[in-house]
């Protein structure tokens, strides 16, 4: 995973363009800082780092961007396998279905109407294996594209770390971070500066009316900034918890196909079901094996989407860290 990361990361343009900006933001500080000597003025250097707290916010934006498009592909390549073994053995069962129907039919056990479902479910299996089969390549080749580079294949791997952010502690200081909050109080400051000065020069009703109103509006705007990071923080918190929670759910159906199978597979050697219920249980197993993986890729994609949200460099999360042998998801 990580080196798919790192590899999509090397060859992704909208990165490239983020560095850069990054690297002219940074350097834009600096040149304004520098004129500001002479000025020494607090607007024009607020101005300047807002200008590069947003450039490290699309920056950081970029980077989360890349990774989880590189997460997300990484699974659809594991998910297409899975569903392929999936359906090969279901065409295995179907094929084996329809030969034993056309063997009952010859025996005058079977209808020539029980020929044509058989043959119709093989038909459809066949269908649907020939579509697992184009869609493995085709998410392969969406891998392939993203890091520019053959040399590399999901080995299926990824890692569960539990949740444990609280949105009480961390809202405080996302709000306080906040570019777009950091903009709303300074743009309210200003109006409530410009009033003053209309008040201290006793100017005409008019225009101390439109001041009073652009206090008002700078305030609403400030709430609403407030409001509506608070509401995407929420949102995000809830789509990790919701996330973790399915997991675990999937994990537990996961456990109860485990414990069909280990019996349908005692029953199967007591001479009590057949190699075909045993075949059934294993898909049923597979299915559930699929479900697990495709909640754990869900929670760990909200997991990032959060990460990003809170103003980390997604990089460094503990949920992309190597998976210890034997500890993946």
């Amino acid at each position: 995973m990580n080196d798919a990361i790192h590899l999509a990361l090397q060859e992704s343009l909208e990165f490239k363009i983020a560095q850069l900006e990054w690297e002219n933001a940074k350097l834009a500080y600096q040149k304004a800082s520098a004129d500001n000597l002479l000025t020494q003025s607090t607007y024009n250097q607020r101005l300047a780092e807002l200008d590069l707290l947003k450039a490290e916010k699309a920056y950081k934006n970029s980077i989360a961007n890349v990774v989880i498009s590189a997460v997300e592909k990484f699974r659809d390549v594991n998910t297409a396998q899975m569903n392929l073994r999936i359906s090969e053995e279901q065409l295995r069962l179907k094929q084996k279905a329809r030969d034993l129907t056309e063997k009952k039919l010859q025996m005058q056990n079977a209808s020539e109407y029980d020929l044509l479902q058989a043959e119709a479910a093989l038909a459809s299996s066949q269908m649907e294996h020939q579509a697992a089969v184009n869609s493995l390549e085709e998410k392969k080749q969406a891998f392939w594209l993203l890091i520019n580079s053959k040399d590399i294949m999901p080995d299926g791997r990824l890692n569960f770390v539990p949740f444990e952010a609280e949105l009480a502690e961390v809202l405080p200081g996302l709000l306080e971070a906040s570019v777009a909050i950091k903009e709303a109080e300074d743009s309210l400051a200003l109006s409530r500066l410009n009033w003053e000065r209309l008040r201290l020069e006793e100017t005409a009703d008019l225009m101390m009316r439109e001041a009073e109103n652009a206090v008002r509006l700078a305030e609403l705007r400030l709430e609403q900034a407030k409001a509506s990071l608070t509401q995407q923080a929420q949102a995000a918190f809830n789509a990790v918890k919701q996330a973790e929670q399915a997991y675990r759910a999937r994990q537990v159906s996961l456990q109860l196909e485990q414990r069909v199978y280990d019996i349908t597979k005692g029953q199967v050697e007591a001479g009590l079901k057949t190699d075909d219920d045993l075949s059934n249980a294993q898909i049923s197993l597979w299915q559930a094996e699929r479900s697990v993986y495709e909640a754990l890729s869900s929670y760990i994609v909200a997991y990032l989407q959060w990460e990003d949200l809170i103003g980390r460099d997604v990089r460094n999360s503990i949920i992309l860290q190597p998976v210890p042998a034997g500890a993946e998801g």
